[in-house]
């Protein structure tokens, strides 16, 4: 948490606490393709598409 106050860190996770807890911003790929990106918090409360509900609700599309 302290390096990311002095350097950009780019994380790859499956893991949506890890990714909650880290990150202040969240990209969602589906098969190399950028769904959506957004605050962290924003794409897990309040996601702008239906794929990204989808898979972070564990309803694969």
């Amino acid at each position: 948490m302290q390096l990311k106050s002095e350097f950009t860190i780019v994380m790859v996770t499956h893991n949506m606490e890890q990714a909650t807890r880290c990150s202040d911003r969240t990209a969602f790929y589906h098969l190399g393709k950028l769904i959506e990106y957004a605050p962290t918090l924003q794409l897990f409360q309040n996601p702008g598409q239906k794929q990204t509900e989808e898979d972070i609700t564990g309803r694969f599309s």
